[in-house]
């Protein structure tokens, strides 16, 4: 059984109404999860989550085969989504992190990992699974996408500081930061400043 504080609102949004069902069942069996809205159409999708405010959007990546996935991450910054995803793909599934997804869930997978998605990201998490990892903020834990360094070099190059001083700041030559600046533009598929910032802004770094 999850454990919160309070029961944790869900929003559910596939264009498969029968995999809704299945999504819905799987859920009703955790005594503190409350699914508070459904929908089998993109149309309007961003208005009616916002007015819906749930804890965590659990939303297909695409209907009828257009992608929805990156217009709703844009149109609700704030909004913790977790991404539905018929099959794996790696490059997307970190690209959709960092556009701001809270994670990124294959339908196949059983409805355990699900309740372990929505579990960790209530708690402040991101969840890929993928590779079965929980993403964290401070990184150096199995699954992060980025390192320790990688995160301390991406935050400074994003509060305006050029790679020989975010080297001087940590204490590491130029050439060290500019290895962390690529291993995780790579990673994150970004390579622009303003995509930094970006990335930046959707983890929450400037608060």
């Amino acid at each position: 059984m999850l454990s919160f504080e309070r029961p944790a609102r869900i929003f559910l949004a596939d264009e498969h109404p029968i995999f809704l069902v299945g999504l819905r069942s799987c859920l009703a069996e955790q005594s503190n999860i409350d699914v508070v809205g459904e929908v089998h159409s993109s149309a309007h999708l961003a208005q009616v989550i916002d007015k819906t405010a749930p804890d965590v959007a659990v939303v297909s990546e695409s209907f009828n085969g257009v992608s929805v996935a990156e217009s709703l991450l844009n149109d609700l910054p704030s909004q913790r989504i977790l991404i539905l995803a018929d099959e794996l793909d790696n490059s997307r599934a970190h690209r959709l992190l960092a556009l701001g997804a809270r994670g990124y869930f294959l339908k196949q997978s059983p409805g355990s990992v699900l309740c372990k998605a929505i579990a960790t990201i209530i708690r402040g998490g991101s969840f890929l699974d993928a590779a079965d990892a929980v993403l964290t903020e401070e990184g150096g834990r199995r699954g992060s996408i980025l390192t320790q360094r990688e995160q301390e070099v991406l935050r400074l190059i994003a509060l305006g500081f050029s790679i020989r001083e975010a080297a001087e700041r940590i204490g590491i030559t130029t050439k060290s930061a500019e290895t962390y600046k690529a291993r995780a533009s790579n990673k994150l598929r970004i390579d622009s400043r303003q995509q930094i910032v970006q990335y930046a802004i959707t983890r929450g770094w400037f608060q």
